[in-house]
């Protein structure tokens, strides 16, 4: 029996805002920074498909694909839970993230109901 929760995990994620332009493979890799929050957080995207980053005190990582329109799925890895005052939850934001675009020259990661999960700036 497929619950309604199932359900909900399964529904196909809203389109990418009009104001977003989608991101594509080859746009994505690379270092990217959050917008605010702990300097020492990151998320980089290596065109092997491995994602890795750092909330400011502990690494995380794992795997990426993209598809058209900015569609965007992660998974990641076990990883340390050392407490951090001012982290940024980049692991949550990549592996919550359902669509990827760009505002400018700025990430934006969306959630499947196109809530906003995070934005980056690049870091060169």
């Amino acid at each position: 029996m497929v619950t309604d929760e199932a359900r909900r995990a399964l529904t196909p994620a809203v389109a990418l805002p009009a104001t977003l332009v989608p991101a594509d493979e080859r746009q994505l890799i690379g270092r990217w920074a959050p917008k605010s929050g702990h300097k020492a957080a990151y998320l980089e995207f290596t065109a092997d498909g491995e994602w890795h980053g750092s909330d400011g005190c502990n690494d995380h990582s794992g795997r990426w694909i993209t598809a058209a329109g900015g569609t965007l799925l992660a998974t990641a890895r076990a990883a340390t839970l050392a407490f951090c005052a001012d982290s940024v939850p980049i692991e949550q934001w990549v592996t919550t993230a359902r669509r990827a675009g760009f505002d400018g020259k700025v990430l934006v990661l969306l959630n499947a109901h196109g809530s906003e999960t995070g934005r980056l700036s690049p870091t060169s």
